[in-house]
């Protein structure tokens, strides 16, 4: 599974969780295998964080373009859940300011409870 982290800092995965999707300066990516071990880190600058208008669709296409299947950040705006929901992208909901680290707990802990 592939996970997106939205962060304004490029730090792994000591990188503070942004409180917006969309306007983030970084995306963090974290694969885990079923076991939730990670098998791979990388960051990429979000593309999207300094368009003059459409960025949540924008940060939601380049999600589904990295293969992405859940969303983390501190807020999502209204137009990217949207487009996150029609790619089958789960958006989760974390406390901005949170690590990576410890945003990918959290996150363990709401999927595995579904």
């Amino acid at each position: 599974m592939r996970i997106s982290f939205s962060c304004d800092e490029s730090k792994g995965l000591e990188s503070r969780i942004s409180a917006r999707f969309a306007r983030s300066k970084y995306f963090i990516f974290v694969d885990v295998d079923d076991n939730w071990s990670i098998t791979n880190v990388k960051t990429m600058e979000n593309p999207a964080a300094y368009a003059p208008g459409g960025a949540g669709v924008r940060a939601a296409q380049i999600l589904h373009d990295e293969g992405v299947n859940v969303a983390v950040a501190g807020n999502f705006g209204p137009n990217s859940l949207v487009v996150l929901n029609q790619f089958n992208i789960k958006a989760i909901v974390v406390p901005s300011g949170l690590t990576v680290k410890e945003a990918l707990n959290i996150v363990k802990s709401k999927l595995e409870t579904r």
